[in-house]
């Protein structure tokens, strides 16, 4: 038998449980499917601006409680290492493990009413005549096939969407190659550590690998001496750079092994300290797609469609206050029309519900960010490109990054 909610949620991140929570408040229903056998990924660590809606979504004090917290901002280190800028914090930013924030948003969304099944895989996107988007097909925890409806379905399932390629997203165009690592033991003074480092390596910078494309190497702290390392692939404006070609997972591998071992300063990190979890992934920052609400009845949301910051590339907050925005706004309209025979689904609706969204806050913090990185990334990344010119007018990129 075919199950019908009010909402249907696919993906069980923060952009996922944020509309389960949301809607069941509202006094809606909710489904949502995890494909995973627990919510959230592999373990990791993020960090995140201080913002109300933790508190909302989370109960009040609860990132403070678990969380490495700092009034630092974020340090750029120029090629090399040489040179340095600082961009201070607006406000206090928090670094915690990802399974403390996910399964705390799991719990509330249970105990508010919302139904969760994991170890269930979405296959397939069910429409009716009109082209309409009204449920998803999936294979449960069993094996077998089952299927559910909803009167709004949510696409959050993150860089691989099964929603969106249904619905054609060029996810590859979203994405950069990230490799994800989590120090224990790591070597930093939790004290002295500027919040956010950031290792900006230009194309031809390694020797290793000269088609290599632009990218940072980062490193924040987390709780307990813990720390969160990786590299990000900057491929906004890589496909327009005749000297780069996309690496495969090999030569990204082997690239991060070098800096682990031989760049100044990154290389200190890993001194005495034990490798928890690391893992090539993508992270889907390169742009934002242009249409999040690809069929009537279908929305896209958080990493699905590129909605996250990409100067931080975090994308928890922006994710969670898109997800919530959204799911605030059709259920406002379900509201208006309980007890009456009234389609959701109309293109007055639709055009309502996107005015709202592209007037928000959090839809104009990412698309402005997107803007800021595209011209930063230009300027460092393909006018100038090398490592000598980069830290020639370092003095210029520092008033730049500032800006951000």
């Amino acid at each position: 038998m075919t199950e019908t909610y009010d909402f249907l949620i696919v993906g069980g991140g923060p952009a996922g449980l944020s509309a389960a929570i949301t809607a069941v408040r509202n006094g809606f229903s909710a489904l949502l499917l995890e494909q995973g056998d627990r919510l959230g990924p592999f373990p990791r660590g993020e960090g995140v601006s201080h913002h109300p809606l933790f508190d909302q979504l989370l109960g009040k004090g609860f990132l403070e409680e678990r969380s490495h917290q700092t009034h630092h901002g974020a340090l750029f280190h120029s090629p090399g290492a040489h040179q340095q800028a600082f961009k201070p914090a607006a406000r206090p930013l928090h670094f915690f493990e990802w399974r403390d924030f996910i399964d705390r948003l799991g719990e509330v969304a249970t105990v508010s009413g919302a139904v969760i099944r994991t170890s269930c895989r979405v296959t397939g996107v069910v429409e009716d005549d009109r082209g309409q988007c009204i449920g998803v097909r999936y294979v449960d925890e069993a094996g077998v096939q089952q299927s559910a409806r909803g009167a709004t379905v949510f696409g959050c399932d993150g860089h691989r969407s099964v929603v969106g390629r249904y619905y054609q997203v060029d996810h590859e165009a979203l994405s950069c190659p990230i490799i994800k690592c989590r120090l224990a033991h790591a070597s930093f003074d939790p004290v002295q550590t500027k919040a956010l480092q950031f290792f900006l390596i230009g194309n031809g910078d390694l020797p290793m690998a000269p088609r290599f494309p632009p990218c940072v190497a980062y490193a924040f702290p987390l709780p307990d001496q813990k720390m969160e390392v990786g590299l990000m692939l900057r491929m906004g404006r890589a496909p327009a750079m005749a000297t780069v070609d996309r690496p495969n997972e090999g030569t990204l591998t082997a690239v991060w092994s070098e800096l682990k071992q031989s760049y100044p300063k990154f290389r200190s990190y890993f001194e005495g300290a034990d490798i928890e979890f690391e893992q090539p992934t993508d992270l889907p920052n390169a742009t934002l797609w242009r249409n999040n609400v690809p069929a009537p009845g279908a929305v896209l949301l958080g990493d699905s469609v590129g909605f996250v910051d990409p100067f931080g590339s975090s994308g928890i907050l922006s994710s969670m206050r898109m997800a919530q925005l959204w799911t605030d706004l059709i259920a406002a309209t379900m509201g208006q029309a309980r007890g009456r025979s009234q389609r959701l689904w109309t293109a007055r609706n639709l055009a309502k519900w996107r005015r709202a969204y592209v007037a928000s806050g959090c839809y104009r913090h990412v698309r402005n960010n997107y803007l800021k990185i595209g011209m930063i990334e230009w300027v460092v990344f393909k006018h100038l490109r090398s490592a000598d010119r980069i830290n020639h007018r370092w003095g210029a990129i520092a008033r730049l990054l500032a800006l951000g």
